[in-house]
């Protein structure tokens, strides 16, 4: 848009200047160079007079103009840095932060407005990593994998109980894996002997029981 601002400037309606030359006052004034502006145009006996840019300004080509263009700033709430710093003769250039991606770019070829790289969420894999003009490429856990954090570079396959000699007890997911427990379970053991302990623990009672209630009959019927 400056540009062709300098270029209505430079050319008056009924004829235009010297291509080093802009046209003010009727007058056919020697153009500024890079890095500086017009402080006081030229008049019929004097030259233009030119100062340089002040700082956080610039000017990239020759001008008549009165003040430099304001630099631009890269805004990191925009999602970018200052890839080439602003001088007296070029603007700033912008990039995306780290871990960020260009969304819209400028006419210098620098970024405008960058977005920060998706996250793959657990149930995904990392495809592609994410680059300055890239966003990151997620990809759904394969079959018989998951990935129970997030951005992991691959899917881990779930746990093969039964080459391990295990039994499985929870099924695996994309987000989490197979559950095993040896398959003689010590609770199951456990719950098997307890008749067996309660059998051995019992029978001497029992036993002593029986005998004693055999005794008394037995005195009892020879006092009768």
């Amino acid at each position: 848009m400056w540009m062709v601002y300098l270029l209505l400037l430079f050319c008056d309606l009924s004829y235009c200047c010297g291509s080093a030359e802009y046209s003010i006052n009727g007058e056919c004034c020697p153009m500024c160079s890079p890095g500086e502006h017009v402080y006081k145009h030229c008049t019929e006996y004097t030259s233009t007079s030119c100062i340089p840019c002040t700082a956080g300004s610039f000017m990239a080509v020759p001008n008549g103009l009165l003040h430099c263009i304001t630099c631009t700033v890269c805004d990191p709430g925009l999602g970018l840095k200052t890839d080439r710093e602003c001088s007296p003769t070029s603007d700033a250039v912008c990039g995306p932060l780290d871990q960020h991606y260009c969304i819209e770019t400028d006419h210098k070829k620098g970024c405008r407005l960058a977005q920060r790289h998706s996250i793959c969420r657990p149930g995904t894999f990392i495809r592609r990593n994410g680059t300055p003009l890239t966003n990151t490429d997620c990809e759904e856990c394969h079959d018989k994998t998951f990935s129970n954090k997030s951005s992991l570079p691959f899917c881990k396959p779930h746990t093969d109980c039964q080459s391990l000699g295990l039994q499985e007890i929870t099924a695996g997911t994309n987000t989490s894996d197979r559950v095993c427990r040896p398959r003689n379970d010590p609770r199951s053991r456990v719950a098997a002997l307890v008749p067996v302990v309660l059998v051995v623990v019992l029978s001497p009672v029992i036993g002593i029981f029986i005998s004693k209630q055999e005794r008394e009959s037995r005195e009892n019927k020879m006092e009768g």
